[in-house]
């Protein structure tokens, strides 16, 4: 029977049913997130749950680079195991204040996806700008 899971963001659908999806990469690319953007120690009861990426806005880009490359394959090591972890890419927008981290990763059944995530620093000089998942 094949995995079914709610889509994210969480949406309603036409029918007034909660909307699923049984796409293995929407599934996963969910998961990556879901790690990716909790902060650790942000869970009480899994506090190793997370990476330190989320309080990357204190840093200098090139020590936020390290640190989310670094966060990133420690996440896959430890948390996602059943992926492949490929590459992470990221880089910096300095006009939005938008650090984009591009992770290319293979999924349990050999396929290859990669999931875009954008943090955006609020900064009063700059417009903020919205993710689209």
């Amino acid at each position: 029977m094949a995995e079914i899971a709610l889509i994210l963001p969480f949406s309603i659908d036409p029918y007034g049913s909660v909307s699923t999806t049984t796409s293995q990469s929407k599934i996963w690319q969910d998961r990556v997130r879901f790690v990716i953007g909790t902060n650790l120690n942000e869970r009480i009861l899994d506090p190793e749950f997370g990476t330190l990426i989320p309080s990357t806005f204190m840093q200098t880009a090139d020590d936020a680079t390290t640190l989310i490359e670094n966060e990133v394959e420690r996440a896959f090591q430890t948390q996602l195991e059943l992926l492949t972890f490929d590459k992470v890419d990221v880089s910096f927008d300095e006009y939005t204040g938008t650090t984009s981290v591009s992770i290319v990763y293979g999924l349990p059944n050999g396929e290859v996806t990669n999931t875009v995530i954008a943090i955006t620093y609020i900064n009063g000089n700059n417009i903020s700008v919205q993710e689209n998942l």
